[in-house]
């Protein structure tokens, strides 16, 4: 039982190690509670797509060529829950709200099959790698004067937000779990980890720490 419990607590620990954190901010300007966000399909066109990618290698540049949409679709599952989101075209420039682009600067799906090899997974074998550039604009901003010589401020589509998001299936090995493919396809769980952190980034409070079940202070 012992043997069992260590076992399984060690499986715990690196499964645990898949995710994706935000690895560098550039701007943040604090701002909360937008109105409504737009999401472009991220740009694809200098990514670094490699990897055991589903459909193989002849179907690789079809899987690049969607996978900027696909992240789009997974972000707008999650920052929906912050404000009405929807997917919006690269020609289409909205006049309100948020506006999230940027770009897949590395996917890598990794090896399912090198995963299975739990051990040797410390050394890197089959990991997937996730490296992504966003940028959040505020598209319903206009020009406002706090006085004559204050100048222009809140201009459409000043920069609210803008860093990088980095990770993958980390030490999780064959195990797998809801944030982790096993020997399976990673790129969708990656997309999902990936989205989940832009939607906890820009929440004031995701976690709703410090809710009380009484309002007496004691």
């Amino acid at each position: 039982m012992k043997h069992a419990l260590l076992v399984l607590s060690s499986s715990l620990i690196f499964v645990g190690c898949a995710g994706v954190k935000v690895a560098d901010t550039q701007v943040a300007s604090g701002a909360a509670h937008p109105r409504a966000i737009y999401i472009r399909p991220f740009d694809t066109a200098a990514t670094q797509y490699t990897g055991g990618h589903r459909g193989g290698k002849g179907e690789a540049p079809i899987r690049q060529s969607l996978a900027g949409r696909n992240f789009a679709d997974s972000l707008k599952e999650e920052v929906e829950k912050l404000a009405p989101a929807m997917v919006i075209e690269d020609d289409e420039i909205p006049t309100e709200g948020w506006l999230v682009e940027g770009s897949l600067d590395v996917v890598d799906n990794g090896h399912g099959y090198q995963r299975s090899f739990f051990p040797l997974d410390k050394f890197g074998l089959g990991r997937s790698k996730l490296l992504i550039h966003v940028r959040i604009r505020d598209m319903g901003g206009r020009y406002v004067y706090a006085d004559k010589d204050a100048g222009k401020v809140g201009r459409r589509g000043d920069v609210l937000y803008e860093f990088d998001l980095a990770g993958g299936s980390g030490w999780s090995g064959h195990h797998g779990s809801i944030y982790a493919p096993g020997l399976g396809d990673a790129e969708p769980f990656d997309f999902k980890n990936a989205a989940e952190r832009v939607m906890l980034a820009l929440s004031t409070d995701p976690y709703r720490l410090g809710v009380r079940t009484s309002p007496v202070a004691r």
